[in-house]
């Protein structure tokens, strides 16, 4: 529908809401298209673009399920090459992944207990992990403070979550304490610094060549258990094997890359759950993991930037309103930019279409039963009317998806509320690496991020109250 249809006032009782609310018009911008009928449009800055942080899921689920379909399965394979004789393979063992990123240890078990039915007690050779089939990325951004446990590394072998807990011993000082990964990792080391670390960073990583190095402040109190992202996922989920064969009684050599030969011998395969599941998962509980593993696995792209291109143009040919260009797939970013209008016709075409036998919009959240939609407008009159995608960064706050009314309409809607002046700030702060208190930016940034939690509390409320007029009202 052209701009010039568009109805853009906001109406007595949007005012009212948003006066109280005590935010600003230019905060909020919104969309709504009835999924009924052409002609009932209407918005407020529904032209002007916003962060959409995580709503961004939304275009990367539809387009995977378009492009790998609604059965697609990962595969973790376990293979030998050489000979057993007396239970020693007189040989190599090979870990090879496809990048499940919803595999377990549990399943990583039930590899070594295929291992033990083998016959197999010693391996007199190497132990390879082969990650060929698809990029091994350190971290899904560059965004935030680089600890966040929602962006680890990505690779063909991933494993819970590429998210590793830390154990720091009774010691109450950090100088006087030890951390250690568990399980055991070889190739982790954590080392303290008498720095003070940016406020809401907890640990900062350091490249090295051999594995992974994670500082931990000296000025900084830690829990006795606490997780961190995994930057080298294969290496962490073949050590982890190791692990779990010792606990058989089966000792392995050293975890080392390598690629499976040709004619090797099965030993075991795991397959995750159907692709449709996985990114039910993915929309209702938001995982920046899943999201950018199945989009590299769509597109066979080597980086995400790459398969998030492949994405930004099959979205701009499918829907003419989202003219964006996406750095990744899971929206963990603040410089994406889209416009309101660009979700709903986006929704309009796609959220009723059927997936499997099922609708798209099936996939997402439902208020006041499922994610994180499950305690919003939790009442008899407005129970399930929502069927949505939330996103949020700091000062970002925003919700998509299909709303039904009392009145029997069905609408298509995008609705976010944005600070951008305050986002800004705490985003030059974190590109410049400012340790706390040595600059006025740095100083401003974190207190603004002190602050984020009770502005999003209060963007929540406004956009249910919102939400809850239009169900009442439309």
């Amino acid at each position: 529908m052209a701009q010039s249809t568009f109805k853009t006032e906001l109406g007595p009782e949007v005012k009212k809401i948003l006066t109280k609310s005590g935010f600003k018009e230019e905060n909020l911008s919104f969309a709504f298209k009835n999924l009924d009928g052409p002609n009932d449009f209407f918005g407020h800055n529904s032209q002007e673009p916003f962060i959409p942080a995580s709503l961004t899921k939304i275009f990367t689920a539809l387009y995977a399920l378009k492009n790998l379909g609604a059965d697609y399965q990962y595969v973790t394979s376990l293979y030998y090459k050489g000979k057993i004789k007396d239970g020693v393979l007189i040989g190599d063992l090979y870990l090879k992944g496809t990048g499940d990123p919803s595999l377990t240890m549990a399943r990583l078990m039930d590899l070594a207990m295929d291992l033990r039915a083998k016959g197999i007690k010693k391996i007199n050779g190497n132990f390879f992990y082969d990650e060929s089939v698809l990029p091994s990325i350190s971290a899904l951004s560059n965004f935030g403070n680089g600890d966040q446990t929602y962006n680890p590394g990505i690779s063909a072998l991933n494993l819970e979550f590429n998210r590793i807990t830390l154990y720091r011993d009774g010691a109450k000082r950090t100088k006087n304490a030890n951390f250690v990964p568990m399980p055991p990792m070889v190739h982790m080391q954590i080392q303290k610094s008498k720095k003070s670390f940016p406020l809401g960073t907890r640990y900062r990583y350091r490249e090295d060549a051999g594995g992974e190095i994670w500082e931990v402040s000296e000025k900084e109190r830690y829990n006795l258990f606490e997780d961190i992202p995994v930057r080298r996922p294969s290496k962490r989920t073949a050590e982890t094997f190791r692990t779990l064969t010792e606990l058989w009684g089966i000792p392995l050599p050293p975890a080392r890359p390598g690629t499976l030969p040709s004619n090797p011998e099965l030993i075991g395969l795991d397959k995750s759950q159907p692709l449709l599941r996985l990114l039910a998962l993915t929309l209702e509980y938001s995982n920046n993991l899943y999201a950018e593993q199945i989009l590299l696995t769509a597109t066979k792209k080597k980086s995400i930037l790459e398969a998030a291109t492949v994405l930004s143009n099959w979205l701009k040919k499918s829907i003419p309103s989202c003219e964006l260009p996406l750095l990744n797939g899971s929206g963990l970013t603040s410089e994406h930019q889209v416009r309101p209008t660009c979700f709903v016709d986006f929704l309009d075409k796609f959220a009723l279409s059927p997936v499997a036998k099922r609708g798209f919009m099936s996939l997402l959240s439902i208020n006041g039963q499922s994610g994180w939609l499950k305690s919003r407008l939790r009442h008899p009159d407005t129970n399930f009317r929502i069927w949505a995608k939330t996103g949020s960064l700091d000062y970002i706050s925003n919700i998509a998806g299909v709303l039904f009314t009392l009145s029997g309409k069905r609408y298509a809607f995008s609705l976010s509320l944005t600070n951008l002046e305050k986002r800004n700030i705490i985003d030059e702060a974190i590109k410049k690496e400012q340790d706390p208190g040595t600059n006025s930016l740095a100083k401003r940034s974190n207190r603004l991020k002190k602050n984020a939690s009770r502005w999003s509390r209060q963007a929540k409320v406004l956009a249910d109250n919102l939400l809850k007029h239009f169900i009442q009202t439309l």
